[in-house]
């Protein structure tokens, strides 16, 4: 994969996120954080940020996975509802996503082929057929410049644009 498509997805994905974690920072009651990505035809992409305690209560939780769990999880859930759960360590650490300052900071803290995998599933639950594994650079701001605009309403235009700036500097 080229390298700058690798940097800029993890970079793009984890700006996203990083405002759902803004978020939970207003409920510190709340242990448990979701981040729904896409939702539509019974069909839920979304990034939740479980405490380990939590998931080891998971049914079929295998001893692999559970020995790669951190105190706090990012975990990418791809579920038609109904036949299938696919589940994805996205990373973790050992405070919680709250303490961190800013995006990059959570990119740091991902693991690149889980985030990876987990994206390629998201783009096809979307409908988004974009290979971006064998993309050069140039290739993949072209297609993720006409994905968003395709996909973006101009209220959100001005956030899709300030985005696509972040990832060229």
């Amino acid at each position: 994969m080229d390298e700058k498509v690798a940097r800029d997805l993890k970079l793009a994905f984890a700006l996203d996120l990083y405002e759902t974690v803004k978020a939970a920072r207003k409920n510190r009651d709340e242990h448990v954080f979701r981040h729904t990505m896409s939702e539509e035809g019974g069909q839920m992409v979304f990034v939740g940020m479980y405490p380990k305690k939590d998931l080891l209560d998971l049914p079929n939780m295998t001893e692999e996975f559970a020995a790669r769990l951190h105190t706090f999880n990012l975990l990418g859930v791809v579920t038609d509802g109904a036949s299938g759960l696919d589940m994805f360590l996205l990373g973790g650490m050992n405070k919680p996503f709250t303490s961190l300052n800013n995006g990059r900071e959570l990119a740091g803290r991902l693991a690149d082929e889980q985030v990876f995998a987990f994206l390629e599933m998201y783009f096809k639950a979307r409908g988004v057929m974009m290979n971006f594994r064998i993309m050069t650079y140039d290739e993949f701001v072209k297609a993720a410049e006409s994905e968003v605009f395709k996909n973006t309403s101009f209220t959100r235009m001005t956030e899709a644009q300030e985005l696509l700036a972040t990832l060229e500097n």
